[in-house]
């Protein structure tokens, strides 16, 4: 309660400045009557989207759901560019290194006022034409084991993480995906958490998960749970997808083509939603047999000394989502011993996705969704 009466004050405190830096640069007119009015009304739609999108799939949700994702995309950069503004002026206030003409000209309040507008429309909009454009990033690492024998001493992963199913990323975009994975033509698939976006009554209700019944990957769809899960429903998540051909592995391990682990772990926010926290690493694989390899899951991209020590070839993990809006990447960065890409620590691999889809926004200005192919190669 004190974390979102705290995020709440400082998102009201913020859009206060905005709406107040507008209403000074405005001009008397028709604008100024009904700028206040659109804007309280897009501000507070973010909040009730919040709270809407929690409940049944109806239009009326969908629609402020979407219009408050986009609004706080929207005010994030209006804030930054206001800010920006404010220390220009401030500096020319004691430097006088704008001319005065220029000041009653096109640098007076309508045309910042417009010009501000116009750069963070471009900004959201191209934000929203890249969240919808996945790119297939490769990757190639060896390993000193014996694999599957496939017939090509190799193992094509797809990995995707951070899908967020839900009111914003609909049955077409899923779709979308299905059909890029299948021309990747992977050998196994690995959902690295947070297919649905915390709320699994819109999945549901347009049947997201039939999709994944097209997905053709000869060792099958394998997945854990995320942080979005357990904010949600989890168990009706899980039991929903698990229809359609994607085997979670929850705090355990399987073997699969009889010379390869998956280790897939719940997340380690679990204890803060049902009060049980999740199985240590060392638990899970006790009495493993480490000359085979072992690929582990792990949503968030933590505890990575402790999947160093255990002979794990390769985790794989998303959540960061490499800040998704720019410029909260350099905070992801700080945050995370590797909050995006490939990186090696003793003989284990970790690779962190930025994942396909976004949370909040459907914008993304810092990075490229993707799916990840990695082919594991083995030195026989």
């Amino acid at each position: 309660m004190v974390f979102v009466l705290v995020i709440s004050l400082v998102y009201f405190l913020g859009s206060y400045y905005v709406y107040n830096r507008g209403m000074q640069a405005l001009p008397q007119g028709v604008i100024k009557t009904i700028f206040p009015y659109l804007f309280w009304f897009f501000t507070i739609s973010f909040m009730a989207g919040m709270y809407l999108e929690r409940g049944p799939a109806t239009m009326f949700a969908t629609i402020i759901t979407r219009m408050g994702s986009f609004w706080i995309a929207a005010l994030l950069y209006m804030l930054l560019l206001v800010v920006a503004i404010d220390m220009v002026r401030l500096l020319n206030h004691w430097f006088h290194f704008i001319p005065q003409e220029w000041t009653q000209t096109f640098l007076s309040g309508k045309w910042l006022f417009a010009a501000t507008a116009a750069v963070v429309s471009v900004i959201v909009f191209a934000g929203y034409l890249n969240a919808r454009s996945a790119q297939i990033n490769n990757y190639e690492i060896t390993i000193d084991k014996p694999g599957p024998d496939n017939g090509s001493g190799e193992l094509k992963i797809a990995l995707v993480t951070d899908i967020h199913m839900g009111f914003i990323l609909g049955d077409n975009r899923v779709r979308k995906l299905v059909k890029n994975i299948n021309k990747v033509k992977p050998d196994i698939v690995l959902l690295a958490g947070d297919l649905v976006d915390h709320n699994p009554l819109p999945v549901v209700k347009h049947d997201m998960g039939r999709h994944f019944t097209k997905v053709e990957a000869p060792l099958g769809i394998y997945a854990v749970t995320g942080n979005h899960e357990y904010i949600g429903k989890p168990d009706i998540s899980v039991n929903y997808l698990s229809r359609f051909g994607i085997t979670y592995v929850r705090d355990t391990m399987i073997n699969v083509a009889g010379k390869l682990w998956i280790v897939g772990r719940d997340d380690k926010d679990k204890v803060n939603y049902v009060g049980v926290g999740r199985k240590p690493v060392s638990a899970i694989m006790n009495g493993h047999n480490y000359n085979e390899p072992v690929i582990l899951i792990d949503h968030q991209p933590v505890e990575y000394d402790a999947v160093a020590n255990l002979n794990v070839d390769l985790m794989v993990s998303g959540h960061t989502h490499k800040g998704q809006l720019w410029p909260f990447g350099y905070i992801t960065r700080k945050v995370y011993e590797n909050d995006m890409g490939l990186m090696r620590k003793n003989n284990t691999w970790f690779y962190t996705s930025q994942g396909y889809g976004t949370w909040g926004p459907p914008v993304r200005t810092g990075n490229r969704p993707e799916i990840a192919v990695i082919t594991l190669k083995y030195n026989k």
